[in-house]
């Protein structure tokens, strides 16, 4: 039986971008109740340890995904990808995709936003209904100040990425996209702070 977060986290849903709903919660890529569950991860952390809800997810995977990059199967450079298509019950989601960002010292909120196209490309790809993506920046040892501006250029590339496969599908070249729903993971602390700026960053289009 798979695990449900108890007590049921806050969501809202910002809005739509061509038929997909834009949501935030507060839940982490280990809770996140969708069909995948994205998250990134550095090769390294700035202060050497894992935390919060990347620290969740690796736990809820027995150490594995520590234990992948230290071994060099996964090693967390930019752009590579780790798809966890057998999840165990501890995770909610059907498949769990890791997402490398590279160096955290050489991190942009650009960073960020190719994340988030790679993502939405592998829920198109994969035709799933339902998707949620963790950017793990600050379980990654980046500084709340550090990270400023990174919800805007999130929700602008989700909705640049939505276009692109709407377009595709538009010419004949591949099926319509099956995705319906997007959610951005948040923590619980931040979130009212983190809906206005995504919600901005919407109307702004």
């Amino acid at each position: 039986m798979m695990n449900t977060p108890n007590p049921t986290p806050e969501r809202q849903t910002l809005g739509s971008w061509q038929g997909v709903s834009l949501d935030i919660a507060a839940w982490d890529g280990a809770a996140a109740d969708v069909d995948l569950s994205v998250a990134c991860m550095f090769a390294r952390e700035l202060d050497g340890d894992l935390r919060g809800g990347l620290l969740h997810l690796d736990n809820a995977l027995s150490g594995k995904l520590l234990r992948l990059r230290d071994e060099g199967v996964y090693t967390g450079e930019m752009g590579e990808t780790l798809l966890v298509s057998l999840p165990p019950a501890t995770v909610v989601a059907q498949a769990v995709m890791v997402i490398g960002m590279g160096d955290p010292s050489q991190w942009t909120p650009a960073t960020t936003a190719h994340a988030v196209t790679a993502a939405l490309g592998a829920a198109v790809h994969l035709g799933v209904t339902s998707a949620a993506f963790a950017p793990s920046l600050l379980d990654s040892g980046l500084a709340p100040g550090v990270t400023a501006g990174v919800a805007p250029a999130m929700m602008k590339a989700v909705m640049r990425a939505i276009d692109a496969h709407v377009s595709i599908a538009a010419h004949g070249l591949a099926p319509a996209p099956s995705l319906r729903r997007w959610v951005f993971d948040v923590g619980a602390a931040g979130f009212s702070s983190a809906a206005a700026q995504f919600s901005a960053a919407l109307a702004d289009r």
